[in-house]
């Protein structure tokens, strides 16, 4: 056992250290890009949430399309951001923190930025907690050190991981206490001790109150449980105690899913209406599309995690099947779905890379106990060789995502150009994810999509140009054999209006055309 102060434990700190410095550059590289413009069509209508619950002092976010913990951590946040503001003279009441600016779904803008990357640094923070949590989780569960440090540094170059820890949204949130609640979920199946079986309870519960597809997590604990007590699980009192605690942790952090039922009610349904039914660019093809993106942003480590899971089940691992029971399930319910995203994929994510550590551990530890030393060098050498690729594959593929990211684009190049080069008052109508068109100049309409109307219609609203946006067209020209009927109307704008000006800056479309 390693004493604290010991060498072993001063290495431990340093690597893990340096392993949460490199998570916590990767989250803040570049943090205020697009700012202060907001092309996520999603931040500021989170952030008026949280404002609002800050400025009024009402706990009911009257929004359930995602639970509440979320929005409550945002809005608590504003209030030492106000307590500063205020000392410094900024703001006199909470009335002055102005929200953004939404014109329509991706085109948005912060009057004043701060207040956007206060948000997205929240989510950096717990963005890095949970690579912290997955080097203690790989430590606690398979006994090696090794495991945590591999998978930890796997999760913190992580595409998607980065991606969504620099974002306002539920996901970095989730993913933070899905990661408590499985650690929680090892000591139960280890100790089994009654505070155990509550901290887990009330992660699980929490995860669900951050995102709801997060409550899933609660089956590694009923795993764990079973594991621990076989055929006597159903008569351990603290299985009963961990589900209320779950019960509890969700209703704590989202009350009004009690308070407001019927409206929680209703957007709960809306939410899983939407998953069900399909979301224009993200639908169809479900399973091949997650195999291929599984195998675009780093195919070797899941590889590696299937690999494990095989052997898994092959030795009958019990810290193996615990490690698996997640990934298989969640997998397999999200395949069931019509609407695919790489968020949706984001849970399996820790559990995939501390699969594949712990595969690339099991390697090295039989290569290390070749007798021939040749043989136990070259083969020692290989497998370092796949952890350092498998790595370096995933960092690749995201510093070239972030330097895309906070590329200047065509949006915001085609801002500046509107403001010079349109007159001012033109009535533009635009769709979602276009550049930023200020209202206070020019008379705007936003449509989710151009096509909600015909080309005519447009004519005879007098409508003087349209701003078209690769954001919104895209998706379907993306798939052009499920969108036929929605390529032939953009076709008939493409061709029916004059085009002012194409804008392709950042590899990113953008235009313009003039109605009459």
């Amino acid at each position: 056992m390693n004493e604290p102060g010991s060498p072993r434990i001063k290495v431990e700190f340093v690597l893990i250290g340096l392993i949460l410095l490199v998570a916590l550059l990767f989250r803040v590289w570049g943090i205020n890009f697009d700012l202060p413009y907001i092309y996520n069509p999603d931040e500021p209508i989170y952030v008026t949430i949280s404002l609002d619950m800050f400025k009024t002092g009402d706990l009911n976010p009257h929004y359930f399309r995602y639970p509440s913990l979320f929005f409550y951590i945002n809005s608590f946040a504003y209030l030492p951001y106000y307590l500063f503001g205020k000392y410094r003279g900024i703001f006199i009441s909470p009335s002055d923190i102005l929200g953004p600016l939404m014109v329509i779904g991706g085109v948005a803008k912060a009057p004043m930025p701060n207040t956007i990357l206060l948000g997205r640094l929240i989510s950096v923070i717990f963005g890095v907690g949970t690579v912290g949590l997955t080097f203690v989780i790989g430590k606690r569960l398979i006994g090696k050190a090794s495991v945590g440090w591999i998978a930890a540094l796997m999760m913190a170059v992580s595409q998607i991981n980065v991606v969504v820890s620099r974002s306002i949204i539920p996901d970095p949130f989730m993913i933070f206490f899905s990661a408590a609640a499985f650690l929680a979920a090892v000591l139960v199946y280890q100790q089994g001790k009654t505070w155990q079986y509550l901290v887990a309870g009330l992660c699980v519960g929490l995860a669900a109150s951050s995102k709801y597809n997060g409550g899933l997590i609660v089956l590694p604990l009923l795993f764990a449980h079973f594991l621990r007590y076989g055929k006597r699980a159903f008569k351990e009192r603290n299985l009963y105690l961990a589900l209320i605690f779950s019960g509890l942790g969700f209703l704590a952090a989202t009350p009004f899913a009690l308070f407001d039922l019927s409206k929680f009610l209703s957007d709960l349904m809306a939410d899983a209406h939407e998953y069900t039914t399909g979301h224009p660019g993200n639908e169809g093809d479900t399973l091949l599309w997650y195999m291929k993106y599984m195998l675009r942003t780093a195919n070797v480590i899941y590889i590696l995690a299937l690999l494990e899971i095989l052997r898994g089940f092959y030795s009958r691992s019990k810290e193996i099947l615990l490690l698996s029971v997640f990934p298989i399930l969640y997998f397999i319910f999200i395949n069931r779905f019509i609407v695919r995203n790489a968020q949706t994929l984001l849970p399996i994510n820790m559990f995939s890379f501390l699969l594949a550590a712990s595969f690339l551990i099991h390697l090295l530890d039989q290569a290390r106990a070749i007798a021939v030393k040749p043989l136990r060098i070259s083969a020692s050498a290989s497998i370092i060789g796949l952890i350092i690729v498998s790595i370096t594959m995933q960092t690749y593929v995201t510093v070239t995502g972030i330097i895309q990211q906070t590329t200047v684009n065509s949006r915001k190049i085609a801002v500046s150009w509107i403001d010079q080069n349109l007159p001012k008052g033109s009535k533009i109508g635009i769709e979602m994810y276009s550049p930023y068109v200020d209202p206070t100049r020019f008379s705007l309409e936003g449509h989710w999509s151009v096509i909600d109307q015909n080309p005519e219609w447009y004519v005879e609203q007098g409508f003087d140009f349209v701003i078209l946006s690769e954001g919104a067209y895209g998706r379907y020209f993306g798939d052009p054999e499920r969108y036929q009927a929605e390529i032939s109307q953009y076709e008939k704008f493409f061709n029916r209006f004059r085009l002012k000006k194409l804008f392709t800056d950042g590899g990113y479309e953008v235009r313009i055309y003039k109605v009459r």
